[in-house]
């Protein structure tokens, strides 16, 4: 824990908004980690890839997910893929 309480960090902050302008600088690996997570705590309606591997994605609602929720999809993909 950081001296002024840093050390709980979210893995997700929502931007509040319907879009969300996503860039990564010419990183594949850092797009499908970002879309990954959005994926899981929002619910995304269309994501509409750009030529310098950055993304826009548009989202169905302002909804974002809870942990436990999250952790709770998780582990039904994995129960899905055969990995539990």
């Amino acid at each position: 824990m950081g001296l002024f309480g840093g050390g709980n960090k979210k893995e997700f902050v929502s931007n509040g908004k319907l879009f969300e302008y996503i860039g990564t600088a010419g990183n594949y690996l850092k797009l499908e980690d970002e879309l990954e997570k959005r994926h899981l705590y929002r619910n995304i309606m269309d994501i509409q890839y750009l030529p310098t591997t950055d993304a826009v994605v548009r989202y169905k609602d302002l909804k974002v997910r809870s942990e436990e929720e999250v952790a709770e999809i998780r582990r039904q993909l994995r129960k899905e893929a055969g990995l539990e």
